[in-house]
């Protein structure tokens, strides 16, 4: 990975003007959506199950069932794990008694935090935050103006009467 900050996502630059006034990509590029959603993978729980409905609902238009799909169960069986960490934590409670009778946080936190921090770059190499997407171009965040707003109330005011 390469050292440095990460890099500007391209809807901050339009929003700020530009100011390196390099040329920004054009705001989304339309690819083919996969048809049907992978069959959840005998080794998910049920919180991978359902992050991984999730996950392929939303990434539908840019993941493909061909390259992304072990990644992709790798980061729903960390579901699977996490959840059932912090169920252990949860019973256990965030202090445990130590080898010599003094409490500490339970060691499954730190195990916890491990893992989500892999599971966020897990999630990044998918294309699940706002950077990842406007890196591979494919969707950029565009908040609507007021007038925007104003002019779409109108159309569907009309739309609604006609």
């Amino acid at each position: 990975m390469p050292a440095g900050r990460p890099p500007t996502p391209t809807e901050r630059k339009r929003r700020t003007g530009n100011p390196g006034r390099r040329p920004l990509p054009e705001p989304v590029v339309q690819l083919a959506a996969v048809a049907t959603i992978p069959p959840v993978p005998d080794t998910l729980g049920e919180a991978g199950a359902r992050t991984w409905d999730r996950l392929w609902t939303a990434g539908q238009a840019w993941l493909s069932p061909t390259t992304d799909l072990d990644v992709l169960t790798r980061l729903c069986e960390a579901h699977d794990e996490r959840e059932a960490m912090r169920d252990q934590v949860a019973a256990d409670g965030y202090m445990v008694s130590g080898s010599m009778g003094q409490l500490r946080a339970h060691p499954l936190l730190s195990e916890i935090r491990a893992l989500e921090s892999q599971m966020t770059k897990w999630e990044s190499l998918c294309g699940f935050t706002p950077t990842d997407r406007a890196r591979l171009g494919y969707a950029e965040v565009k908040r609507a103006s007021k007038l925007e707003e104003l002019i779409q109330r109108r159309q569907t005011r009309i739309q609604g009467g006609a």
